[in-house]
């Protein structure tokens, strides 16, 4: 297992042109090498429905043209079986994984009549490191993460688009997600006007005690990076034993 790990999020204002926001991306990352960077939630296309359905089947193959120097993650347009989802890939050289389809849909901006839900919620490994993702609005819903702890997960990963006017709330419950989880919690929402939508920002990455150790705040197109000891979360657990179910 990999003690130290160097986390980044990319937090970007998406823009209408998909190839635009990949470039973006390569971009602000181009001086970093070795890092996991997380995305904000469907970094190519945002929740622009017109210019979602115009999206190929294959959309998801535009993630081959990020670069290779660091692994990507967050959430994409990606068909299954004909359906849409909403869906988490981690992206490793040129290897795209698709670890988690988003089941919480948001009916404020019609997400439920666009997309198809995920069937559950999953863990995965990064660098020997168990991890768990949710998806934007996931993050209202405290058992999703319970579930991700008792799974194993050391470290959560959520991206967004989670409007400015609500962007407390988003603060305060990544936070709380990290304290009550005893885990890392990594967030990346995007940033200002996406057509008809304002978000947020305020992209963090928080330790398990709950405190936030990088934070993008409301800059547009910012990077932040933190270098995280994975043995904090038994030192955390250790030193505060919770009783969890099925542990």
């Amino acid at each position: 297992m990999q003690d130290k790990m160097n986390i980044g999020c990319v937090q970007i204002k998406i823009e209408e042109d998909v190839q635009r926001n990949i470039e973006k991306v390569n971009t602000l990352t181009s001086d970093y090498s070795n890092h996991i960077f997380l995305l904000p939630e469907l970094f190519t296309t945002g929740f622009n429905y017109e210019h979602i359905e115009k999206q190929a089947e294959n959309h998801f193959e535009v993630l081959q043209d990020l670069s290779e120097k660091n692994i990507y993650m967050g959430s994409i347009l990606c068909f299954k079986d004909g359906k849409r989802y909403n869906s988490f890939f981690v992206k490793y050289k040129k290897e795209v994984y698709f670890v988690y389809d988003k089941v919480n849909l948001f009916p404020l901006m019609d997400e439920d009549k666009y997309f198809f839900p995920g069937d559950g919620y999953y863990t995965f490994d990064i660098n020997g490191v168990t991890a768990g993702c949710a998806i934007c609005f996931d993050l209202r819903y405290c058992e999703v993460f319970y579930h991700l702890r008792n799974g194993g997960a050391k470290i959560v990963f959520l991206p967004a688009e989670w409007p400015a006017k609500r962007v407390e709330h988003f603060r305060a419950l990544s936070i709380a997600r990290a304290i009550e989880n005893q885990l890392y919690f990594v967030c990346c929402n995007a940033i200002g006007n996406t057509w008809s939508d304002v978000f947020g920002g305020n992209s963090m990455i928080i330790d398990p005690w709950g405190k936030v150790v990088a934070d993008a705040k409301n800059f547009v197109d910012k990077v932040i990076v933190a270098e995280i000891d994975i043995n904090l979360v038994d030192e955390v657990r250790n030193k505060l034993p919770m009783r969890r179910k099925n542990e």
